[in-house]
């Protein structure tokens, strides 16, 4: 697991505790899911790196 996909999961979590268990459903928590959405998107389609050193 990288860096992206964990962060992903991270803020995915976050958000689905402030939205169903705090109900919070409005603002800036939505960015969080967003953001999160984003990074799961961007490990699925570019999918983990690959160093080469």
């Amino acid at each position: 697991m990288n860096v992206t996909l964990v962060t992903a999961i991270a803020l995915l979590a976050v958000w689905g505790i402030l939205v169903f268990a705090l109900h919070a459903g409005s603002g800036p928590v939505q960015l969080l899911y967003a953001v999160g959405v984003v990074l799961l998107a961007r490990r699925i389609l570019l999918g983990a790196p690959k160093f080469l050193s």
